[in-house]
């Protein structure tokens, strides 16, 4: 039986073909894993809901959750290790549309700064400074087998005991941001240009400590974000927009082609802060 295989978060992924676009969903996807909290400490309690698309529309199901316990080795180039995507190195969290667990209490060893077993060399952090646990899912019929990964809250490596104490009773776990409705004709004509706007509130693009290894000090930075544009029919110009962490912008728009046949047509928006926070958004049309 073929398997379909996604890596989600933080733009990781395999890599496609040149010509492959990703806006257009013309087989069963999964477009996002959403974890809430978006970050928590090893042991906390997640709960895990899946987006997967497919050309007719959302795929209802309830997929069988894991928690992958598999540190990556250093001759792999994906986020995590491939073993998270086979039958091993798993943590049940069993099956159903919201899955709940706590995260495995070794999460920063296995994943983050501290000292693995095994051989393998801690974690280098993300360029925001995090740390992330895999969870691995799969639809009823195993066609379907992604991983997303949730942020989690470990100790600063390498840094100066004072600073060390400030970022462990300062630093403040990410939250996932959320997207303000957005407008969408119920009917469109064949082949018309729509423009689409995703918005979301200011607060949304949270501020956050950051250790900068270069200059031993803490700063606080602000998170980039970014949202990706899926189609069931007709295409966007680009396949993702973001907002660059310096830049207080709280929209991004882009334009949706309709397609010349008629029908109905599903879109998704999913935004996503630059620390692995994830919302998406479901509109609707009927060509005609």
């Amino acid at each position: 039986m073929k398997r379909t295989a996604f890596l989600l978060g933080l733009g990781a992924c395999f890599p496609a073909a040149l010509d492959q676009r990703l806006d257009v969903v013309d087989q069963p996807r999964l477009l996002a894993v959403v974890s809430e909290p978006a970050e928590a400490h090893p042991g906390a309690t997640v709960a895990y809901t899946s987006l997967i698309a497919s050309p007719t529309g959302p795929v209802a199901s309830a997929p069988t959750w894991d928690f992958c316990i598999a540190p990556k080795p250093p001759t792999e180039d994906d986020a995590v290790s491939q073993i998270c995507l086979g039958d091993t190195d798993l943590i049940g969290l069993g099956t159903a549309e919201i899955a709940s667990g706590a995260l495995p209490g070794s999460g920063c060893a296995l994943f983050g700064p501290d000292t693995p077993p095994g051989g393998f060399r801690p974690r280098d952090p993300d360029s925001t400074g995090g740390f992330y646990q895999p969870v691995r899912l799969a639809d009823a019929a195993a066609t379907i087998v992604g991983v997303g990964l949730t942020r989690i809250t470990c100790d600063l490596p390498a840094a100066p005991q004072n600073l060390a104490h400030i970022y462990q009773t300062t630093y403040v776990a990410n939250n996932n941001p959320t997207l303000l409705p957005t407008a969408l004709p119920a009917e469109v004509d064949a082949g018309v240009s729509v423009p689409i706007t995703a918005a979301w509130p200011a607060a949304a693009a949270e501020s956050y400590l950051f250790f900068d290894v270069a200059a031993q000090t803490l700063i606080t930075r602000r998170e980039a974000m970014t949202v990706s544009w899926y189609t069931t029919a007709g295409s966007f110009p680009v396949d993702a927009s973001q907002i660059g962490e310096d830049d207080l912008a709280t929209t991004v728009s882009t334009t949706w082609q309709a397609p010349a046949t008629t029908g109905p047509v599903f879109l998704w928006l999913v935004l996503r802060d630059s620390r692995g926070g994830i919302t998406t958004q479901q509109l609707q049309t009927t060509v005609r």
